[in-house]
């Protein structure tokens, strides 16, 4: 068979017989280097297809994660300002995200506005944003469970700082934390929260050695003595303390501002009760007592030391100035009045003129302070300015004693053993065996003033 007829037969539309099988050959060998030609286009079309597609994919994951770096440099500087860490009118941070996407961003304002400016990096992409935030007042509130000054925060044997209805047990300290471990090698000093400490965290009797448990994230300045379950942040890695997180180098948290309430308010509406000029002594029959017999009192500066021997159960209707001493004798119940609703009571210890030795407050043991049916309760403010623990702190609270909350910002706290209160305030803090710290975040609005506020975002764009 001729190979040229059958394939005229196959192909009818070429003319072959005029051009031979020679003439057929050379079109063959054509049309395969023409064929081979368009596979190779089209293989390395698809190719170059793939190669720009992981480009692209790559090019929008590097712009998500630099627009999230962006918008965690605005969130840092946030938080820092709402935990009212002291950094003046401009401050700025940079951070690398776990991952490895950094950031900068700064703060320039004043009390009243401020102007937050973050950039984010993540592959050579780039992201800014410009977040303008304003105070809706300059008063703070109450956001952790115990916030000390430069003092510290300290913690004998089996305590334990937590929180209540979702929030956590945390601790700012402009000082150190510190604790000690039980017998056992477990924490016997418990903070079930996060710690920033501007000092040190580590132990209450030695540097080295006991230590505290930290059951989420801690940053400090330097670690020597701890057990932590989150991720650390410090000038130098840990020693004796094990942690279960992330390690990163930085520079300690700023020193948080403590001026969380606002005593002057509280004075001035406890003012419009009138003045009682002298000690007040409850239940007293020698016409000293400023409640006239009736153990409730409220609305009312007094003019020297309140007085509540044992066994009074004295109600609080009102905000009260005491220009001295509160004395609060054991086997006691104070009670918030139902007709106060849901607004905590103040009541300030303060005597301008003998601030080292005089507002204080010290309590006996088994005293138990009273919330009213819509969970308002008592907060204790003392102006006292001692700083001597051991002695004569401005807070001192014997054993076996509850409350809502403590505050002494220019003085020391002695929390008594076996006690249990609900949030706590001071320039130094010490918490003795076996005594609980139990946060309700209900604080954070009850012991600010009514019309206060924080910092919020009123604009943002995109740079």
């Amino acid at each position: 068979m001729n190979i040229c007829n059958t394939v005229n037969g196959q192909l009818g539309q070429v003319r072959l017989q005029q051009r031979g099988c020679k003439h057929f050959g050379q079109a063959s060998l054509v049309l395969v280097l023409i064929l081979g030609l368009v596979s190779i286009m089209s293989v390395l079309a698809s190719s170059s297809l793939s190669i720009s597609n992981v480009q692209i994919e790559d090019t929008i994951t590097q712009t998500n994660q630099a627009w999230y770096a962006a918008w965690s440099g605005v969130d840092e500087i946030m938080y820092r300002l709402r935990s009212h860490q002291d950094f003046g009118n401009s401050y700025s941070v940079g951070l690398t995200l776990s991952n490895g996407a950094t950031v900068s961003a700064s703060v320039i304002g004043d009390g009243n506005q401020k102007i937050v400016r973050s950039s984010g990096y993540d592959g050579g992409v780039i992201k800014n944003l410009e977040v303008t935030i304003a105070s809706s007042s300059s008063k703070a509130s109450f956001v952790f469970a115990a916030q000390s000054g430069e003092g510290g925060f300290e913690l004998e044997g089996n305590t334990t700082v937590t929180g209540s209805n979702g929030a956590p047990g945390n601790v700012y300290s402009n000082g150190p934390v510190l604790g000690i471990r039980a017998n056992s090698g477990n924490a016997g000093s418990k903070i079930l929260g996060s710690v920033w400490a501007v000092g040190a965290i580590g132990g209450l009797n030695s540097p080295n050695s006991g230590g505290v448990y930290i059951q989420k994230n801690a940053w400090a300045s330097t670690m020597t003595a701890c057990l932590i379950g989150g991720s650390v942040r410090a000038s130098s890695p840990p020693t004796n303390c094990p942690y279960s997180g992330s390690f990163e180098i930085t520079s300690p948290p700023l020193p948080a501002t403590l001026s969380s309430v606002d005593a002057a308010y509280w004075k001035n509406k406890a003012l419009e009760g009138g003045i009682w000029d002298g000690d007040c002594n409850i239940a007293s029959s020698d016409g000293t007592d400023c409640s006239n017999g009736t153990k409730i009192i409220g609305n009312k500066e007094i003019l020297g030391n309140l007085n509540v021997p044992s066994g009074v159960n004295l109600t609080i209707n009102g905000p009260l100035w005491i220009k001295g001493d509160v004395n609060i004798s054991q086997n006691n119940i104070l009670s918030t009045s139902e007709d106060t609703n849901k607004n905590s009571i103040m009541i300030v210890a303060s005597d301008p003129d003998n601030p080292t030795l005089k507002g204080r407050v010290v309590t006996s043991s088994n005293v138990q302070f009273n919330r009213n049916s819509q969970g308002a309760g008592i907060i204790f403010i003392s102006e006292n300015q001692s700083m001597d623990c051991a002695n004569l702190p401005a807070i001192d609270m014997t054993s076996n004693t509850a409350t809502v909350v403590f505050v002494a910002i220019n003085g020391c706290i002695n929390v008594g053993s076996n006690s249990q209160i609900n949030g706590i305030l001071g320039k130094k803090i010490h918490i003795k065996n076996n005594s609980t710290i139990q946060y309700d975040p209900s604080l954070a609005r009850a012991i600010v003033v009514p019309d206060s506020g924080g910092w919020n975002v009123v604009n943002i764009r995109e740079y």
